[in-house]
């Protein structure tokens, strides 16, 4: 049987913290990325607004010339 020969415990501190920062790179990158898709929906969402205003303008402008008041 074989003894397991135990490493020092800066070994297992230097393990612990690569696996910290492997873990915060992980964390930090989904953050990134759930940010991202929030500002593109929110671009996306002020696009579509003003392209919903322009088309609102317009069919008012077009009642108001059906009517003959504009």
């Amino acid at each position: 049987m074989k003894k397991w020969i135990r490493g020092s415990p800066l070994v297992e501190e230097g393990l612990l913290l690569g696996l910290s920062v492997v873990t915060l790179t992980v964390v930090l990158s989904v953050i990134v990325g759930m940010l991202s898709g929030v500002q593109k929906t929110f671009d996306l969402s002020i696009f579509n607004g003003n392209t919903l205003t322009t088309q609102l303008q317009q069919s008012i402008d077009k009642i108001l010339q059906y009517f003959k008041v504009g």
